[in-house]
């Protein structure tokens, strides 16, 4: 005759709130690590157009596409399809396409904006309800003498 509280009927109900327990918290871990997926497709999209305003700030004279190869080498954990930079610089009165005439007077300091966008989609259904597709633009500026 078992007893109350015997060893048979207690892992009984263990194994029984562990299988109930379990997919709620695996579902938690995996969309923890999607939300980290987007935090650091972010950072690296920033972090991205960060060096390629810096790139653009040293080398003057470097060509459209050269910015745009410099922010992807920055950003390789990330599918270079979904990326889109723009480098523009300030012309007094706005942002016109890299680069600047070659007739402006020098040294004259340009202000160098390199602005990149990257669309991201979260993999996990929970998240997806939440974030959807996102897309992360980030731009930076600086100052280049011309």
């Amino acid at each position: 005759m078992p007893l109350i509280g015997d060893a048979n009927g207690e892992r009984g109900a263990t194994m029984v709130e562990f299988a109930l327990i379990v997919p709620v918290l695996l579902l938690l871990v995996i969309v923890i690590l999607d939300l980290g997926r987007a935090v650091n497709a972010y950072v690296t999209v920033s972090n991205a157009s960060r060096e390629g305003a810096r790139y653009a700030s040293v080398h003057p004279d470097a060509s459209p596409s050269a910015i745009v190869a410099q922010v992807k080498s920055r950003s390789v954990p990330l599918d270079g399809s979904q990326l889109t930079v723009t480098p523009t610089y300030y012309n007094g009165s706005s942002f016109q396409n890299w680069p600047p005439p070659a007739t402006s007077p020098k040294p004259t300091t340009v202000p160098i904006r390199v602005q990149t966008t990257y669309s991201w989609s979260s993999v996990t259904f929970l998240l997806g309800q939440f974030m959807g597709s996102r897309t992360f633009t980030t731009s930076s500026t600086m100052d280049t003498i011309r």
